[in-house]
């Protein structure tokens, strides 16, 4: 979409600043545009964190072909979250660590794991869960609800009405009690960021009705694009896609 374009060198390169890669290839930071665009939101969590005083590491991953520890996201639903990087982050205080995660299953809130009720989890593209160990876990392996601290969604499009209305639907069924919430002024340097999506374009206007209703009736969700940000710790290069030249219409010469 052209009103989506973002300068893909220029992310990948942002990134791999952020994350201290000194890489020719940036392949870590995904191989699509909206594989970069999720690297990039995920890099947005990490650094609200980090701006925060929160003490960052970020783990690696044993590359069997490369024989050498490497940073490797997960930009797929499918994979073992042991073979993936994650951010792991301490409280300046020291009384809380989180993981912060990319693609990890999450299971929603009214789910029943009585053996009998078939899944019901969601991946998500960034999850801030608590410091549990899941090496173990498989592909279709979930964290469990009371895990999930916070959670952020990516999509590299333009928001409209019915993209910003399946968002706020996604939040009901992984924490309802955001929609209860009024979220106060203060609130907003809270301890985690609130369940947010962010897409790399612009508001259309049905998005900017939803978004103001939002506001208004103070949802803890929030909703960012390509000029507001998570944070300004990390900044998203964009430019405007190159204009299609028009054909100019010739009429024939009548033979």
């Amino acid at each position: 979409m052209g009103d989506a374009w973002i300068e893909l060198d220029k992310v990948r390169l942002g990134l791999g600043a952020f994350f201290a890669e000194q890489r020719s290839e940036f392949t870590s930071f995904g191989t699509t545009v909206n594989q970069t665009f999720e690297a990039f939101v995920f890099a947005q969590v990490v650094a609200w964190y980090k701006s925060r005083g929160w003490q960052v590491q970020i783990t690696k991953v044993f590359d069997k072909k490369t024989k050498q520890d490497e940073f490797k996201l997960k930009f797929n639903t499918r994979g073992h979250p042991a073979g993936y990087s994650y951010a792991r982050c301490t409280s300046a205080d020291g009384a809380e660590t989180v993981q912060v995660r990319h693609q990890i299953r999450v299971a929603t809130r009214h789910y029943r794991n009585d053996g009998i009720s078939p899944p019901a989890n969601v991946c998500l593209d960034v999850a801030v869960i608590r410091d549990v160990h899941i090496d173990e876990f498989d592909t279709d392996d979930y964290v469990q609800n009371s895990e999930l601290i916070t959670f952020g969604e990516a999509k590299h499009m333009s928001a409209f009405a019915e993209l910003v209305a399946s968002f706020v639907g996604m939040v009901h069924e992984l924490q309802p009690e955001r929609l209860k919430f009024q979220r106060r002024k203060k609130d907003i340097e809270s301890r985690h960021p609130a369940p947010f999506l962010f897409v790399s374009g612009k508001f259309w206007l049905t998005a900017e009705g939803i978004i103001a209703t939002i506001e208004r009736r103070r949802l803890d969700v929030a909703i960012f694009n390509r000029v507001k940000l998570l944070t300004n710790a990390i900044a998203l290069p964009t430019d405007n896609a190159p204009a299609k030249p028009r054909r100019r219409h010739v009429p024939r010469a009548p033979e």
